[in-house]
């Protein structure tokens, strides 16, 4: 049995989630739902407590996870700050990595193509220390979703190192760093085209370790991330199940825009997880 603790979670939208969850998992599945609201749900759909403000919200939301009883975390209605400054509060020690990141399972039907897409969310700048705690919390991802020797690129512009453009400097040092493992593939500089379509790199006469097989990307920015993300999902009818990862349980961010799908998908991901 897997317990979801949701802060802000006896709302309409996550009611709709936590029916499709339920309606998927019947026997699975719980969920502890806490808000300060009154609760719009029977017994049988979840346990409700009340809260007096966002605060005390998060307080027990995060304390149920780090007390073992829940195995996922769940944002609500809440705002995020507020269930993240709880999250990484030293009193629960949950945090596992010294960089949280996001990750996000991308489909795409239409290509028949499936990858993991990471850090749109979280990291705005990363440096060269904060991308290589990025690419290993990304490579546990990929293995705990089944994929055993992931090919993890890290993208830029062009697939050639140019110094002028930061994007390819973080991605030569990078993979510089890995150039020893021997549980993932990791390079850079590659662009999109060549990291995720074979034709392209069949095209372009490219060469290397990822043609166009790409099990993860890398975006250097988090601007790179969220443009990426949002015309996948927007533009290529993709779907994305996104999570936090670096601490002990996954954490599901989701937004008030999410579709119910794309809520439902990243629970999917974070059940991956345990």
């Amino acid at each position: 049995m897997i317990t979801i603790s949701v802060a802000g979670g006896s709302r309409t939208e996550i009611l709709h989630l936590v029916k499709k969850v339920n309606e998927e998992y019947p026997e699975n599945v719980r969920f502890k739902v806490f808000d300060t609201t009154e609760n719009i749900a029977t017994d049988s759909m979840w346990d409700y407590v009340h809260c007096e403000s966002e605060l005390e919200m998060a307080q027990k939301a995060v304390e149920l996870v780090a007390s073992g009883e829940a195995q996922i975390l769940l944002k609500g209605i809440i705002p995020t700050h507020t269930i993240l400054k709880e999250l990484l509060n030293k009193k629960h020690d949950l945090k596992t990595r010294k960089v949280l990141s996001h990750a996000a399972l991308i489909n795409i039907p239409k290509k028949n193509r499936a990858f993991i897409l990471t850090d749109s969310a979280m990291n705005i700048a990363p440096t060269t220390e904060t991308m290589i705690e990025i690419v290993e919390n990304v490579k546990q991802v990929a293995k705990k979703t089944g994929i055993d020797k992931p090919k993890i690129a890290l993208l830029s512009s062009a697939e050639s190192f140019n110094p002028k453009m930061p994007s390819s400097v973080l991605a030569t040092e990078v993979t510089e760093h890995f150039k020893e493992t021997e549980d993932a593939v990791i390079y850079g500089p590659i662009s999109f085209d060549l990291a995720t379509s074979k034709e392209s790199a069949e095209h372009k006469n490219f060469q290397g370790p990822i043609v166009g097989d790409a099990d993860v990307l890398v975006v250097p920015t988090i601007d790179t991330g969220n443009t990426l993300y949002k015309a996948l999902t927007i533009f290529g009818d993709a779907t994305a199940g996104g999570i936090i990862v670096g601490t002990k349980v996954p954490v599901v961010l989701t937004s008030r825009s999410d579709s119910t799908e794309s809520k439902f998908d990243s629970l999917k991901f974070a059940m991956q997880q345990l």
